[in-house]
């Protein structure tokens, strides 16, 4: 009787273990593809806020930009929007 009252309590800990593991996966699954996500953004704003910086002056005119305005864009940090 005490062994079975054993078996049933490590199941259920058991049984309660695993769901807490199994919500917690779920939560973290989506983390690494969210991250990736946001490594992309970050690395594509920052390549084109470096592009930004190479443009000549004529370059900026023609696309309706000041330098000062571009000065301004290009300094962002890459995480910033």
């Amino acid at each position: 009787m005490i062994r079975t009252e054993c078996q049933s309590i490590n199941t259920l800990h058991a049984d309660t273990f695993t769901n807490i593991v199994a919500k917690l996966l779920r939560s973290v699954g989506e983390l690494p593809v969210n991250l990736l996500k946001a490594a992309y953004v970050w690395q594509r704003r920052a390549d084109q806020r470096r592009q930004l910086s190479e443009l000549s002056d004529h370059q900026l005119r023609d696309m309706g930009i000041s330098r000062q305005a571009a000065r301004r864009e290009y300094s962002k940090p890459f995480w910033l929007p």
